[in-house]
């Protein structure tokens, strides 16, 4: 009787995992080539070990339904199963896991798809066409935005008018999302920014608005690799200074993303 040695096992347990990696890394270069393009493949492989472990945590184990989840991380953010703007993503993949996990799949698939539609307007014109002058302009008025620390005697105040700023600039998404939740992504921002010392009414600002466009888990997501080093740089002293770190990260990031999609029209 032929026996296979647990060595035997990893071999072939390695193997096969290297070959889906390669799978779903040519799969990505030809649907998410920005991704790729700006990342590279050693990190976008780091995206796809990541996903794969995020979603076999959901019952996800089809080849199918672990490379949905991938691809929605590169739509909806690395963190999107967590985000607490997407309650409805939380509530899809927690179903019982011994549903059939492809009708889980399916339904997700349904559901996220018909978020990305409702919101597509804010980032792109009625000829799909990539449309980044709202927020490139909300960025640049960043840079030179007043910084007050944030307290009891100005936080009503700073609250209402960063929900403003957010319903000007995104539109599609704070009407599909609601008050209720535009109101929870400024408080998440808030603990978000406290926790790397970060408590001046432009850092927060900035950090909202990187949430609303990247993902409430930006700063531990596999494809935003830049946010965590910076956010947590012992030698910057201030926070006026990671503040400013962070926004000239994001600028020049989303600056490349955007020349890539407008030379390429992804």
């Amino acid at each position: 009787m032929l026996t296979i040695r647990q060595t035997q096992m990893d071999v072939l347990e390695r193997a096969a995992t290297l070959a889906f990696e390669d799978r779903t890394y040519a799969h990505l270069k030809e649907y998410f080539p920005g991704h790729c393009h700006l990342l590279g493949e050693k990190q976008m492989r780091r995206v796809i070990r990541y996903g794969w472990e995020k979603s076999k945590s959901y019952g996800f184990t089809a080849e199918c339904c672990v490379r949905m989840y991938i691809e929605f991380m590169c739509l909806l953010g690395g963190g999107f199963d967590t985000d607490p703007l997407l309650p409805w993503a939380a509530e899809i993949l927690k179903e019982s896991p011994s549903a059939d996990q492809v009708a889980r799949g399916d339904r997700f698939y349904a559901r996220a798809w018909e978020y990305i539609e409702h919101i597509i307007p804010d980032y792109r014109d009625a000829s799909g066409t990539p449309n980044t002058a709202r927020f490139a302009a909300e960025l640049k008025q960043l840079r030179t935005m007043p910084d007050e620390s944030l307290g009891p005697h100005n936080l009503p105040v700073f609250d209402h008018a960063l929900q403003a700023r957010l319903r000007q600039v995104f539109p599609a998404k704070c009407n599909n999302i609601g008050t209720e939740h535009v109101q929870l992504l400024v408080r998440t921002a808030i603990g978000t920014g406290a926790g790397y010392g970060i408590t001046g009414t432009r850092g927060i600002t900035l950090i909202a608005t990187l949430m609303f466009v990247l993902g409430s888990g930006f700063e531990r997501d596999p494809l935003l690799p830049w946010i965590a080093p910076t956010l947590k740089d012992r030698s910057i002293r201030t926070p006026t200074k990671r503040v400013d770190k962070l926004y000239l990260k994001a600028l020049g990031v989303l600056g490349n993303w955007w020349d890539f999609a407008h030379q390429t029209g992804t």
